[in-house]
């Protein structure tokens, strides 16, 4: 079984299928079929605990001033977490692209990054990718039209459990393929479409797409119900 320090030196398509849960608060690691790696951070610590380990340059403590603390936890854990998964000894910086996509200053690798309540999730890639982590929560049926397109929202399922899981799975695989694509002004309903969802709700694949200005890119998804929490990343097909 790989270390977390060894994922980025051993070849990503070895990797495919490794999982392991591990003690709090690096919480799961794993690879995906498509060629990324993403890991969940619980957010159990302070923010001292990161800025101690991660020796922040100043424009990153200037870049921190004004945020709240809530926002500064997210920010500190989610770099913290990248610098685990490249177990690199120096660690890479991680900025933003004029767009505010996360990129990693010199590497090859593309990342993303998602919070949600105390947990943080981030994934990499050689390809284009995207992740997002959310707790599920009712509400989001009330807003799905607002996200589903008339072929996603034919899919939807009868039961409501599994309706609320689908409902995740879709607005999770979106936020992904937005965060890959990188840039603004994206309608989620117009611009991107979800396919072949996986029978199963908790853990599956699917297809997502995106058609803008343009563009088109397609994207093996990737979703898992851990806990109460849905993980859904993507990786463009090249």
């Amino acid at each position: 079984m790989a270390k977390v320090a060894e994922y980025f030196s051993i070849p990503l398509m070895i990797l495919v299928s490794i999982s392991y849960i591990c003690t709090m608060p690096l919480f799961y690691i794993q690879s995906t079929k498509s060629s990324g790696i993403f890991a969940v951070w619980d957010n159990t610590e302070s923010n001292t605990y990161f800025e101690d380990r991660l020796r922040l340059n100043a424009d990153e403590v200037e870049q921190l001033k004004d945020f709240s603390e809530r926002k500064r936890l997210e920010w500190l854990s989610s770099r913290y977490l990248l610098h685990i998964m490249t177990g690199a000894k120096s660690r890479t910086i991680c900025t933003k692209d004029e767009y505010g996509k996360p990129i990693l200053i010199n590497s090859e690798y593309h990342i993303s990054l998602s919070h949600s309540v105390n947990r943080t999730a981030v994934i990499a890639s050689k390809h284009s990718v995207g992740i997002d982590i959310q707790k599920v929560v009712s509400k989001i049926g009330r807003i799905a039209r607002k996200f589903c397109n008339e072929i996603e929202q034919n899919h939807i399922p009868i039961d409501d459990n599994q309706a609320l899981l689908y409902y995740h799975i879709i607005w999770g695989a979106k936020e992904c393929i937005y965060k890959s694509y990188g840039k603004k002004k994206v309608d989620f309903r117009g611009h991107m479409s979800i396919s072949k969802v996986s029978n199963n709700l908790t853990s599956g694949t699917a297809i997502g797409r995106i058609e803008i200005n343009g563009f088109e890119a397609l994207y093996n998804i990737e979703y898992h119900l851990m806990e109460d929490y849905m993980i859904v990343t993507s990786v463009e097909i090249e």
